[in-house]
């Protein structure tokens, strides 16, 4: 059998998609194309991402401006040049609408797959960003050939709708993030010594301080747990950082950070006892597999994708993030599970329940069998 040709057409990559993009670009013949070369809502360093690339993507310049809308140019040719079985496009936008009209046009017998981020909430309980966005995913997905989703909920709702969809969630290389992990250890100690972290639990927060993160909850929850020997660490920036520094200003044990990158943002995972994710509007949530991977227990909301990473008492809870009530019982809950940190030496065991190969290795066959 030849070798599977697959064309992706993607917004951009986040540092949560490296692994994947390279580990497709690895089993298959692939084309990667890109609209931009930042998420539009972050500003990561772009040029640190890129250089992680095992290939070459080809940027999409040319493009039409409506309104406020972007729209790239150039998906025909790229199409009939590359010739592909498989075109992977990103939720439900122009891309798809494009590559599904060059299909139906020119009699083409290639695949046309959608990579969804929707929660099982968003589906569900028509908890979507946008009207526009429910409307193109009642329409697009009858003509799509498969979707790949983050969340096994998720998959159910699309096979019950639609009768498709495969289960692949938002997860990052395990051995490639520890191996991070290991080489934050120092800046860790830093954090240590800086903040007076020793013998304290250590509660964690990590993203944009927007509304919907629900970060004012937390620090109420946190608050109402009274949990002397604890400190919440809240990293990240957002238009909600001085409402919530506020909020926040007669705990001393509330620590904020700003935003964090790299090793300077792994030495908190590091140092973190109990991740906390109490979004009530969140499509994954990959800062989860992140802690995880690092050995924190995880406390998440029941709105985000990543619950489905949550092996519930074993490696943290999930929880209504519109109840305090609930949300600070679980931070006593948790508090009797977790350890006080200290020096380190070495980081904390994966709690992870399956790796990264194990989801890959399923994505190859469903990839695989959509070509028979």
């Amino acid at each position: 059998m030849e070798r599977i040709k697959i064309l992706i057409f993607h917004p951009t990559i986040a540092p949560y998609r490296i692994d994947l993009f390279n580990s497709i670009a690895s089993a298959f013949e692939t084309q990667i194309c890109l609209s931009y070369r930042n998420l539009r809502s972050q500003k990561f360093d772009y040029s640190t991402i890129e250089s992680q690339f095992c290939f070459k993507p080809i940027y999409l310049t040319k493009r039409l401006e409506l309104s406020n809308r972007v729209i790239c140019k150039g998906y025909w040719d790229i199409i009939r040049k590359f010739n592909p079985n498989i075109i992977i496009c990103s939720e439900f936008g122009y891309d798809i609408l494009a590559c599904l009209t060059y299909k139906i046009i020119f009699h083409k017998k290639y695949k046309i797959v959608s990579m969804c981020d929707d929660s099982y909430d968003m589906v569900n309980n028509n908890n979507d960003f946008s009207f526009i966005h429910r409307y193109l995913r009642k329409r697009i997905t009858p003509n799509l050939n498969g979707l790949i989703l983050v969340e096994p909920d998720t998959k159910m709702w699309f096979h019950q709708n639609f009768g498709k969809g495969f289960y692949f969630p938002i997860v990052a290389k395990d051995e490639r993030i520890r191996q991070q992990y290991r080489e934050s250890i120092s800046i860790s100690n830093k954090y240590i010594s800086q903040y007076k972290l020793n013998n304290k639990k250590v509660y964690l927060f990590v993203g944009r301080l927007v509304s919907i993160k629900n970060v004012h909850s937390l620090i109420s929850a946190f608050d109402k747990a009274r949990l002397s020997d604890s400190i919440l660490v809240i990293v990240g920036d957002g238009p909600e950082n001085e409402n919530l520094k506020r909020l926040a200003s007669h705990n001393a044990n509330i620590i904020f950070t700003g935003r964090l990158e790299g090793n300077h943002l792994y030495a908190w995972y590091n140092i973190a006892g109990c991740f906390v994710l109490p979004s009530i509007k969140e499509p994954f949530g990959a800062v989860t597999n992140e802690a995880l991977l690092a050995g924190c227990k995880a406390i998440v909301s029941n709105k985000a994708g990543s619950k489905c990473l949550i092996n519930e008492g074993i490696n943290g809870y999930t929880f209504n993030p519109t109840c305090t009530e609930e949300f600070s019982s679980l931070l006593i809950q948790i508090n009797n599970e977790i350890s006080p940190i200290n020096k380190m030496n070495d980081i904390k065991p994966s709690m992870m329940g399956k790796t990264y190969n194990e989801y890959l290795a399923e994505l190859k066959d469903y990839l695989i069998h959509l070509c028979k």
